[in-house]
């Protein structure tokens, strides 16, 4: 088993030597493989200077009609490729507006659920089930006017019924006068909550 390695490396050093020997395919040794081809003949006759200028003008029409067609692709391509973006741009942008439309009509379903749960409760005077479904509501449309006046009313009366939740019922009522003070039914609510306001 000694002496693998050293063998491996002559094996190595043995090929690349016999690729380094062969003949080259170099212009010259391609000229040479020509001619033993032709026999020897070649008949090749020098072109006129007016020959080599037509040649030039010709090769340089390839050229030119090949970088206009060239263009002409990279254009149709670059446009179908921005039309396509554009095009799948506005579709993301759709489908992203019917999800957004899709959770806010789930969300105000829910939300009007839990209003009408709440005012059923309201009407049965079980103040806490009325207040519990009208802040759950709440968490959906925090800023909407008609929830928030919902809630501090069910306050109130819990406050007017049990006398809890009055300092709760009475912060509420004053976040709601801040924010609309000319409202009549936050000044009847007011009323509810005298002894709180003296």
């Amino acid at each position: 088993m000694a002496g693998g390695g050293s063998i491996q490396g002559m094996i190595v050093s043995l090929r690349n030597n016999k690729n380094l020997l062969r003949p080259k395919r170099s212009f010259l040794n391609q000229r040479k493989e020509f001619l033993k081809a032709a026999k020897g003949e070649v008949n090749l006759r020098k072109a006129s200077k007016e020959e080599l200028e037509l040649f030039r003008k010709k090769i340089y029409g390839q050229r030119k009609r090949q970088r206009k067609i060239d263009l002409v692709i990279w254009s149709v391509v670059g446009v179908t490729i921005l039309f396509g973006t554009l095009s799948l741009t506005k579709t993301l942008n759709d489908q992203i507006k019917d999800s957004k439309k899709g959770v806010l009509h789930i969300k105000m379903n829910n939300y009007l659920e839990l209003i009408e749960d709440g005012d059923h409760w309201l009407t049965k005077r079980k103040w806490h089930n009325a207040i519990f479904q009208y802040k759950k509501a709440l968490e959906i449309f925090p800023k909407e006017y008609d929830i928030n006046y919902r809630l501090t009313y069910a306050l109130c009366l819990r406050c007017e019924a049990d006398f809890t939740y009055c300092k709760e019922a009475k912060d509420k009522l004053d976040e709601l006068l801040l924010q609309y003070p000319n409202r009549n039914e936050l000044l009847e609510l007011r009323g509810i909550l005298k002894y709180e306001y003296q």
